[in-house]
């Protein structure tokens, strides 16, 4: 696993800025989510980490490697989206092998790292079944192992609980922070959901207006606000 680094980053749209003087480290190991209204740049900075969207000046640096120039699958990450984007014709273990195939990793070694996930995920009963045929939160499992399997540097997560209903969202909070704490994956998980937030994050970095305000522990973040906003 690896760090992500944003240094001095900046991300304009004609003159617009979406992200301003953009400062922040992930450590290796550690949940870090982004926090803020619709707008603010959180979603545009996870997009320039994953290679979507272009940097206008700064550097990103991903296991201390520059990554401004190189494109999405050599930046070794994985992200999860809102949509969880399953193959709805191949079953839970097709879906989680699929990138492995791609990569043309040996079939023995495909089935291992497959079966750890899945052990991990709670996925070991559901391995033949398709996706039609799973609940939400196990669908989300299977889009996170997906994810996973691969062996990233570094996870990315764009609101990946906004398409739950209420009572899966507390459910998967905690998922997640399980499994994240289990792996000791990297991840960047962006969110507008404050409790997401405060209940997930090792750390939380607030955003307003394309300006990173605060980042802290919750507790800190809770208890000693730099300022109005993020109070």
């Amino acid at each position: 696993m690896g760090q992500i680094e944003f240094q001095n980053v900046t991300k304009l749209y004609g003159e617009t800025p979406a992200v301003r003087d953009l400062t922040l480290t992930v450590h290796e190991g550690e949940f870090v989510v982004l926090v803020g209204p619709s707008g603010c740049g959180k979603t545009t900075a996870l997009r320039m980490v994953a290679g979507l969207e272009d940097i206008s000046f700064g550097e990103i640096l991903i296991g201390e490697r520059v990554v401004n120039d190189l494109p999405p699958r050599q930046r070794d990450i994985a992200m999860v989206f809102q949509n969880y984007a399953l193959y709805p014709h191949k079953s839970v273990y097709d879906n989680l092998a699929f990138g492995l195939r791609m990569r043309k990793v040996a079939k023995a070694e495909q089935r291992r790292r497959v079966e750890e996930i899945a052990r991990v995920l709670g996925l070991e009963d559901l391995l033949a079944r398709k996706p039609a045929q799973l609940s939400g939160g196990q669908r989300q499992r299977v889009a996170m192992g997906r994810a996973i399997v691969r062996e990233p540097q570094a996870f990315l997560m764009d609101e990946p609980l906004s398409n739950l209903d209420a009572k899966l969202r507390v459910q998967m909070r905690a998922e997640i922070a399980r499994i994240q704490q289990t792996l000791g994956v990297t991840t960047l998980y962006v969110t507008h959901d404050q409790v997401e937030a405060m209940t997930m994050g090792h750390r939380v970095a607030v955003m307003r207006g394309g300006v990173l305000q605060q980042v802290d522990a919750p507790q800190r973040l809770y208890h000693a606000p730099r300022n109005l906003f993020v109070a």
